[in-house]
């Protein structure tokens, strides 16, 4: 019975793009991968372009990376469908279009992608590739939200950053905050800029948001110097510049805020406005996790499981997958059950596996339906029930498990 392992995740929090990118722990050997790719199977296809993408076993090569993901993903594989957004909202290994990278996304997100969810409920927010609408953006964001997606809740807060403790007139609440934001206040230059960049209360200015955002982060307001970061990573209001995200990320993490660890994390481990260093990373994403950064702790446990910026440890693997599912993360969901399966930093035990991937399927983790479709078909770790595995198998199926529509 195959399963693949989800993957590392590389969502920067706060206004940003869930990448949702995957690929075993335990990967096929390059060959037999691109043979299979070949014959047209769209999981392989999916996550051969994946290798491309990172460099895993080949060359990195953006484009090979679009190339097999448009093959998979014209096959309704749901994963790529999202990276291959990625790829058109980046601009890598295909010309940068925003239209495009929505119409993948929605592809992915109306199959009930939290990832693609995600990443459509950012564009809307950001009007790019499609017209700007905040309800829109909210719509969205709980979808993925409800399924776990920690970057749509963090957005969903930043949307009603305070509402209830303002005064219930737009213009009073703005008159109140300026006032107090030009008397030094920095809490108030924070909560302003966030207003001119919502245009909650005010005609949206990303400009007026980065003049008052960067008053605050320099008198040391933690969450300021966080969003601004996003503000120069997504090129908002000033041009895009990771030297500058990552540098007043720096500022915030230094000061102990979880997320802008995590986003640091985050940068090391693509060498975004800093040296790749997946050493760095992981120093970044434990500082996150031990606070309790659910993507930070998932993180943490791939590279333990893989050994990278760490020696391979499979116990603090599953001691770290075990922190992140217990949060309701799908990823880590499913990494503890393949850990439970394969007896990987933990006594093999497939009731346990099951039980796991239960919890990952049910907020629609395509992988774990396939799995849990195949357990019951062969009665590994549950009872064997036909009725029941047909219907996890269709779901993971119509959500672009190939392999699963041949069970």
């Amino acid at each position: 019975m195959p399963t693949f392992k989800t993957s590392i995740i590389h969502k920067i929090l706060i206004l940003s793009l869930s990448l949702g990118l995957t690929f075993s722990a335990v990967a096929a050997d390059f060959s037999p991968t691109q043979t299979l790719a070949e014959q047209g199977v769209a999981d392989s296809q999916y996550r051969l372009g994946f290798k491309y993408y990172i460099g895993k076993g080949v060359e990195q090569d953006y484009a090979k990376a679009f190339e097999w993901y448009l093959k998979a993903a014209n096959q309704g594989n749901v994963e790529a469908q999202n990276n291959l957004g990625e790829l058109y909202d980046k601009g890598k290994g295909v010309e940068q279009d925003s239209a495009k990278a929505f119409e993948w996304y929605l592809k992915a997100a109306e199959k009930g992608n939290a990832k693609g969810q995600f990443n459509v409920g950012a564009l809307y927010h950001k009007g790019e590739g499609v017209e700007q609408s905040d309800s829109k953006a909210i719509e969205w964001y709980s979808k993925s939200a409800s399924q776990g997606n920690e970057g749509a809740k963090n957005n969903l807060q930043l949307l009603n950053l305070n509402k209830e403790n303002r005064p219930q007139n737009p213009a009073k609440t703005i008159e109140w905050l300026t006032k107090a934001a030009n008397e030094g206040d920095a809490n108030a230059q924070f909560e302003l800029g966030v207003l001119y960049h919502e245009g909650d209360g005010v005609t949206q200015d990303y400009s007026k948001a980065v003049e008052w955002l960067t008053k605050a982060a320099d008198q040391g307001q933690v969450k300021a110097q966080y969003v601004l970061g996003a503000m120069y990573y997504f090129g908002r209001g000033v041009e895009q510049d990771y030297t500058k995200a990552r540098e007043w990320w720096q500022q915030s993490a230094d000061q102990g805020y979880d997320e802008a660890q995590y986003n640091l994390g985050v940068m090391y481990s693509h060498g975004e406005g800093v040296a790749q260093s997946h050493s760095k990373a992981f120093e970044w994403y434990q500082k996150a996790a031990k606070q309790g950064q659910v993507d930070a702790q998932n993180n943490l446990g791939v590279m333990y499981e893989n050994g990278s910026g760490i020696t391979k440890d499979y116990v603090k693997a599953f001691e770290w997958y075990q922190k992140s599912a217990s949060q309701g993360l799908s990823e880590a969901q499913y990494n503890l059950a393949w850990m439970f399966e394969n007896g990987y930093g933990v006594k093999k035990d497939y009731k346990q596996a099951f039980n796991w991937y239960l919890k990952a399927a049910k907020q629609g983790d395509a992988m774990a339906a396939y799995v849990i479709g195949t357990m019951y078909n062969y009665g590994r770790g549950v009872a064997q029930d036909k009725s029941q595995a047909d219907i996890w198998l269709n779901q993971a199926c119509g959500n672009g498990v190939e392999m699963s529509c041949n069970q």
